[in-house]
Order: structure tokens, then C-alpha cells, then sequence
């Protein structure tokens, strides 16, 4: 009688540890799908802030002074691919139906030794650009950046 007692608990206790450890690995199992579904938002993101630099590389090879040159200081510009090649415009481009790459121009000071500096004379041929991706998740705007400096390197 002690021994089909003693059975009977061994039963319970193991059906509880398999329970248990069947909802641990679902609970598991479910993060990772989630945080894999969020990641890859992120390295989408990333790609379409490499291809937005990329991009504004190819326009000022195309044209300095038509494509960067005649940006305005501080206004928000989105890329768009137009006519086999970018362009640069005001209009919001909505990417993937999900994302929103934009782009914002400064200007770029040099000091008496034409170091980049706070203050000083601006350099027509250099600009800094603040580039941002953005994305709903989960009912919050995440966002990427990246800021890069470029420069007139074929004087055209």
C-alpha cells in the first residue's frame, strides 16, 4: 500500500515539473518571436539608412550644386527614386508602408584653420546631414539615425 501511494505522487510531482516546463518553453518560445518580428524592423531600418547615405552619394556625384548645394538648411527632405536616379523632396515617402526615411541639411562651419567648428565661415562645399528612419511598433514611433558630413569632392 505504501508503494502505490508513493506512485501516485511521483506522478503528480512529475506531470507538474513537465507542465511547467512545457508553459516555460511556449513563454519562450513566444519572446523570441516577438523580439525576432522587432528585429527585424531594426535591421530593415538600418538597411534604409545605409541606402538613404548611398543615395545622397550618387546625387552628389550627379550634381553638387543641383542636388545638395540647393538644399535648404532645416527642412525635412525625403528621398525618392525617380526618373532612374534620387531625388531629393518635401513630400513624405512612406516605405514599405511602414517606414519613414528622412533626411535634414546644416551647413558647415570652418574655423581660421578650416577645421569643422561650431561657428566661423561656412564651407559651401561641405554639409552635414541628419538622417532618421522611423517606424510604429507596437503603437510607438522607434527611430534610427545616423548623421554624416559630405563633401564636394568632384567640384561639380
Amino acid at each position: 500500500k505504501k508503494k502505490k501511494g508513493f506512485s501516485l505522487v511521483e506522478i503528480l510531482i512529475g506531470t507538474a515539473i513537465v507542465s511547467a516546463s512545457i508553459i516555460y518553453i511556449a513563454n519562450s518560445y513566444a519572446n523570441l518571436v516577438s523580439l525576432s518580428s522587432t528585429n527585424t524592423a531594426r535591421i530593415q531600418a538600418t538597411f534604409l539608412l545605409d541606402e538613404g547615405i548611398e543615395a545622397l552619394k550618387t546625387m552628389r556625384g550627379e550634381s553638387w550644386s543641383q542636388n545638395i548645394a540647393s538644399t535648404t538648411a532645416s527642412t525635412t527632405y525625403h528621398l525618392v527614386w525617380s526618373t532612374n536616379k534620387w531625388k531629393a523632396t518635401t513630400t513624405p515617402e512612406l516605405i514599405d508602408s511602414m517606414f519613414v526615411r528622412t533626411m535634414v541639411f546644416s551647413p558647415v562651419y570652418r574655423d581660421v584653420n578650416f577645421n569643422i567648428a561650431q561657428s566661423g565661415t561656412v564651407d559651401p562645399g561641405s554639409k552635414k546631414v541628419d538622417f532618421t528612419v522611423s517606424w510604429s511598433d507596437k503603437g510607438a514611433t522607434t527611430t534610427k539615425s545616423a548623421s554624416i558630413y559630405i563633401f564636394n569632392i568632384f567640384n561639380n
